[in-house]
């Protein structure tokens, strides 16, 4: 799959570390359509509720005040059971072995294999099941 195809995705991106989704929210906005970043779980759900019919992935961290990256992924994926969601964590705790998501990235975050897990997720989604990201033009 081209790369190019992400400049027509849109991605949520939940972080509750300023620093690190200041620096990755800078990089993806770069590379993909658009980003909507939250803080937390509530409001990276609440972004999500509003915006489900565009985001086509959804990065999230685990550990979060108030509802963490798990609580959010579970309310994400009673709505749309084929979302694609990466997880990001400074833990190699059991939330990195989980089945709920299609890839884990261990903190610090490499930028190479952020792209490559996009790239993978995304191209898991359209051959699983079916999914069609709109590509400028077609």
């Amino acid at each position: 799959m081209d790369e190019s195809i992400l400049k027509s995705i849109a991605v949520l991106y939940a972080e509750d570390d300023d620093y690190i989704r200041m620096m990755i929210t800078r990089f993806l906005k770069r590379r993909v359509a658009k980003v909507l970043e939250a803080a937390n779980g509530k409001e990276g759900l609440n972004l999500y509720l509003s915006n489900k019919d565009d985001i086509n992935l959804v990065i999230t961290d685990i550990q979060m005040p108030g509802m963490n990256g798990m609580a959010m992924i579970d309310e994400i994926l009673k709505l749309n059971e084929t979302q694609p969601i990466i997880i990001t964590t400074a833990y190699g705790d059991e939330y990195v072995a989980n089945d709920k998501v299609c890839r884990n990235i261990i903190k610090p975050i490499d930028n190479d294999e952020l792209i490559e897990a996009i790239m993978s997720c995304l191209g898991y989604v359209l051959f699983r099941h079916g999914v069609r990201i709109k590509e400028e033009g077609g």
